[in-house]
């Protein structure tokens, strides 16, 4: 599911960002970019799974802001997300700065 708040600069996802959902993603951007911030956020915490449609769709929600000279913060990410991110070497572009670590692997 996507959520959307123009008035905060909010998109919010849950559950699984996958191809077939992520028109929806697209259409959320659109309404922030229209809303006219310069800065505004993904709230990711409650992604459950995204496969690389959803990770690629992601990156271009961050294209499209720095197109239109915004600037985009994840939010929760996910070790594997922020891991991906990281190989992508875009942590440091979309993450706070207190997420920029990730989170040690559970034991077990």
């Amino acid at each position: 599911m996507v959520r959307v708040d123009p008035a905060a600069g909010r998109v919010t996802l849950t559950g699984r960002l996958v191809g077939g959902n992520i028109p929806v993603l697209h259409a959320a951007v659109s309404t922030v970019l229209r809303s006219r911030r310069t800065s505004w956020s993904i709230d990711v915490s409650e992604l459950v799974v995204t496969d690389d449609a959803g990770l690629r769709a992601i990156v271009g929600a961050y294209r499209r802001a720095l197109r239109h000279g915004r600037q985009l913060t994840l939010l929760g990410a996910s070790p594997p997300l922020h891991r991906a991110l990281i190989r992508l070497r875009l942590a440091s572009h979309l993450l706070p700065g207190d997420e920029l670590r990730p989170s040690p692997p559970p034991n077990g």
